[in-house]
């Protein structure tokens, strides 16, 4: 292109270069005024499908990317059949400009590097890998700013490619060799820089771009490359096969960077640096320094002759293991202690450094699972960690050694959550299909222990016991190791406004429990409580707590609230608690969506925190409306914490459910935009239903320590009033009949197989509520037909819920509806469309023509499969009941969405000796 050529608004001032994918210019933007680079896709190219899908890719992939150490895209322009991309323009060098004439000096190799993990790290969060990263693909700035360019082959190419050869080409434009990524022979990356694994044309992960950090920083260091060849195929052969040349390192290399270089170009890459966030840790300038590192190896007998072959990692082992290194040192390229001037004691007399903070990612294609039930933990000694991964909305139990870089899922685990060690940490149990079972920690020997048709929470105790909560309405159980029965541990106290225990941990050493105490759903209502084993009733610790846990060795008592973790001082059997003091940065969400309380943290004996941090939560909902056609409109109302909602018969008016400390409901009034709170202002209400004349409000009410049924008048002229009395059982209305004669509820107790059970409670005359199902039949959310007939429920089928039919009289066969799992049925206002939720899905059927529940006694029922009504991510039900609404016209649903909802859940953080890091803001709080 020549200066003064236009594409779009764009105007061409020079050629920059040319690389393997197109000629870059630079350019000037005309509307905004500012420099920029334009690349073109080679002309030779442009009838290439292949490469013109990698440019294309290349435009997204950097669009999806925003980082400082990463060059940005503005644009994507198209003139007369060609593409062209539109760049942040980086004045300055590539970094193998700045590699021709020698070395860098070690300081600006190590600044260097450090912003590119940055760039890579920050990719990798995101997904994606470079899989071609070289020192041609980074830019220096004349400020020393790092620009990472270049992500067109972030994705492995789909379909059959050309296999190139070139191999008089320069290195740095060596070829990139292309098939199928399922098929053998594909070599995706540029010669010099190419992991073993793609030399081999095997799969590629985030490990490869480390080797190929390796490589580059090896080249920043010494002014040569790791590995070279006369041509493409010695130079293949020296990666799979041959050693970089250590002895170009300089002398001075401080051990632990040679080490940082030798975990990055290790061959086999389950012993390769796992991630990013560790090269990352071990450059930076805070946490635990690479000179600190050094301090703590180098005076420890058993390195070595320098002059040894063996790699330096293997030569320092010996050193390593002797100050405790091994642990945190294979699984992150990091140590667990390191010598530190002024450093408290650990084991074998090595002194103990401030807390290291570590990022563990999940494996690719998984997000944390159950993040409302407490989906990780960690032995007690802190060398294991456990935690449940999410592909395709189904839960599997991973375990991690920390000698190990790579997480295991266990076979038999499916649909687990909330894992848990035992003592010894040989052994994980977990709740999975109603049940709480274990597992040994090398995935044999499965053993059912005991039911649990909803937990939440356990802990293996040092006396021989499991602590389970087995339902959400329960108090805590324990059953022996070896199986045998379960035994009520504690009781909820109905009298004192007590509704559940949960989230236990058992005191080792000590008959003590620790558990939370709810009187109510809202974050005011949840308290922390202890309870001395075979002696007596237990007491409140903590007014306004949850999820708590003991530290022995500094003796501080953990507990969680509103989504802020705490620490108090206190020993068991003490009656008096010290000033609770928030721990600072404490990062990590609440529970998830459903708001459990089980604090999403753990912690070891040794001082390892193990929590969550980001994701996806409760918090920051809006109202929204969607209409057939997908079009979204929001509700005028502030973003808040909903729960759910249900619409008027007349459609008028909604009632809503908002946490706010308790959870209340109010009364939203389209037409006039004002919100009005109803029933009881210092109790908790939950989960409401109109009745079909739209003058009352049903719901579950939190009374006196039992969850039971009351209705309300909506103009206010009258109090609530309770229209059911079962105490140890949580009733939830799901539907009223639209003759006003009947409600169905849900009874969740220890009675129902399944933990829930359909309902029918008649509105008028006797108030004697009739189970809906004989046993063993169940269900869950029963929603009457708009004329009473039917009634559409979910229940559990194979480890899924589907959505089934069934009449109204509660007997005669049911029908699947669902295909592909389902749950929160919602009929229309004509009877002859069915909506659920089935994931992030709203699917829905339509009734055969001529065959509508509107048949005569004896017909049949028959609907059509499953059709997709919208997608997004919405909020599932935390209340039992469907959460969402159809207007009467059947042409909008009100529905809640999150508001500039987080991404899920991808990463674990850890953090080593965090008792050291609570002594010192004591220490600092102290001064």
């Amino acid at each position: 292109l020549s200066p003064g050529t236009r594409i779009g608004p764009y105007e061409i001032v020079a050629a920059i270069g040319a690389g393997g994918m197109g000629e870059v210019y630079r350019a000037t933007d005309t509307r905004l005024k500012r420099a920029v680079a334009v690349k073109a896709l080679h002309e030779s190219f442009a009838l290439d499908a292949e490469r013109v899908a990698r440019f294309e890719r290349e435009a997204q992939l950097l669009a999806s990317l925003n980082h400082p150490n990463i060059a940005a895209i503005y644009g994507v322009e198209e003139v007369q059949g060609t593409t062209f991309l539109v760049l942040e323009l980086v004045d300055g060098p590539t970094l193998a400009d700045l590699l021709k004439a020698s070395a860098m000096p070690r300081h600006e190799a190590v600044s260097c590097a450090r912003q590119i993990a940055d760039a890579l790290g920050a990719a990798h969060e995101r997904g994606i890998i470079h899989r071609d990263f070289k020192p041609g693909n980074v830019m220096v700035t004349p400020e020393g700013q790092v620009k990472v360019l270049d992500f067109g082959l972030g994705k492995a190419l789909e379909g059959e490619g050309s296999f190139a050869s070139n191999s008089g080409a320069p290195f740095a434009n060596s070829p990139t060799l292309t098939r199928a990524p399922t098929q053998l022979g594909m070599i995706l990356g540029t010669g010099g820089y190419m992991s073993p694994e793609q030399a081999k044309g095997r799969p590629t992960d985030r490990r490869t771009d480390i080797w190929a950090f390796g490589c580059v920083l090896f080249e920043m260091l010494t002014g040569s490359r790791a590995f070279e060849g006369e041509d493409v195929t010695e130079t293949l052969a020296a990666i799979v096969r041959g050693e970089p040349d250590w002895t170009r390192l300089p002398a001075d290399l401080p051990p632990s960077l040679r080490m940082l270089l030798e975990r990055c170009l290790l061959k086999d890459r389950a012993l390769r640096l796992a991630d990013m966030s560790v090269v990352r840790f071990l450059l930076s300038d805070t946490g635990v320094s690479l000179s600190t590192a050094t301090a703590a190896v180098g005076t420890n007998a058993g390195v070595g002759d320098p002059g040894d072959p063996r790699p330096t990692w293997r030569r320092m082992a010996p050193a390593i293991l002797s100050t405790a290194l091994a642990t945190a040192l294979l699984a992150f390229g990091l140590t667990r202690w390191f010598g530190s001037p002024g450093g408290a004691m650990g084991p074998s007399g090595a002194v103990r450094a401030r807390s290291a903070h570590v990022s563990i990612a999940l494996p690719e294609g998984y997000e944390l699972g159950s993040t409302h039930l407490r989906p990780i933990a960690i032995s007690r000694d802190g060398t294991r960690i456990a935690y449940v991964g999410q592909r395709d909305e189904k839960n599997r139990i991973f375990v991690r050694t920390l000698d190990d870089p790579e997480a295991r899922a266990l076979d038999g685990t499916d649909g687990g959550d909330g894992p848990f060690f035992s003592p010894d940490g040989q052994w994980i149990a977990f709740f999975a299909g109603s049940k709480l079972k274990k597992i040994a920690v090398g995935g044999a020997a499965q053993q059912t222990l005991a039911e649990a048709p909803s937990q939440r929470g356990g802990a293996w105790g040092d006396d021989g016991y499991l602590y389970f909560a087995p339902t959400n309405m329960s108090g805590i159980w324990r059953v022996p190791e070896g199986g045998g029965a379960a035994t009520e541990v504690t009781r909820p106290d109905a009298a004192g406004g007590e509704v559940s225990h949960r989230w236990p941990q058992r005191i080792a050493g000590t008959p003590q429990l620790l558990f939370s105490v709810w009187t109510g759903p809202g974050d005011d209502e949840h308290h922390v409580a202890v309870q001395t084993l075979s002696a007596g009733p237990h007491r409140r610790l903590v007014t306004g707590g949850d999820a708590p846990q003991y530290a022995a060795n500094p003796g501080l008592l953990l507990y969680t609230h509103r989504g802020q973790l705490f620490t108090v001082p206190w020993r068991p059997g003490a009656q008096d608690l010290g000033k609770a003091v928030p721990v600072a940065a404490a990062e990590w969400p609440s529970d998830g969506i459903g708001n459990e309380g089980c604090g999403n943290y753990t912690v070891s004996d040794d001082g390892t925190l193990l929590y969550l941090r980001g994701g996806r939560s409760s918090a920051a909902q809006r109202l929204v409306w969607i209409d057939r056609a997908g079009a979204l409109t929001p509700l005028p109302l502030p973003a808040r914490i909903y729960e759910n909602v249900a619409i008027s018969p007349d459609g008028s008016r909604a009632v809503i459910q908002i946490r706010e400390g308790i959870v209340r409901l109010w009364i939203f009034d389209f037409a006039s935009g004002t919100l009005t709170p109803i029933g009881p202002g210092a109790a908790s209400s939950q989960a409401a239903q109109w009745t079909a004349d739209g003058r009352r409000v049903i719901y579950r009410g939190t009374r006196g320590g039992t969850r039971n049924l009351y209705w309300i008048p909506v103009d206010g002229s009258s109090g609530e009033e309770r229209l059911t009395a079962k105490p140890g059982v949580i009733q939830t209305p799901t539907s009223a009949s639209s003759d006003g004669r009947f409600l169905l509820f849900a009874e969740h107790g220890p009675e129902e197989p399944e933990g829930v059970g359909a309902w029918v409670l008649p509105l008028t005359g006797d108030r004697t509520p009739r189970r809906l199902f004989p046993l063993p039949a169940t269900g869950h959310d029963g929603q009457f037909s708009p004329d009473g007939r039917w009634i559409a429920y979910h229940a559990m089928v194979s480890s899924r819920m589907e959505i089934f039919v069934a009449p109204s009289t509660g007997s005669g066969e049911r029908r699947l509806v669902s295909t592909a799992g389902g749950t929160e049925p919602l009929w229309s206002p004509d009877g002859r469309e069915l909506f659920f939720q089935s994931g992030s899905r709203l699917m829905g059927v339509t009734l055969t023509p001529g065959v509508t529940p509107r048949m005569p006694p004896g017909g049949t029922f028959s609907a059509s499969s499953p059709r997709l009504v919208h997608e997004g991510r919405f909020l599932q039900t935390v209340t039992g009941n469907t959460s969402f609404a159809l207007t009467p016209d059947g042409t909008r649903f009100l529905r809640i969405q999150p508001v500039d909802p987080e991404p899920a859940i991808t990463r674990i953080e850890l953090v080593l000796d965090w008792f050291a890091e609570l002594r010192r803001q004591t220490t600092k709080r102290a001064e």
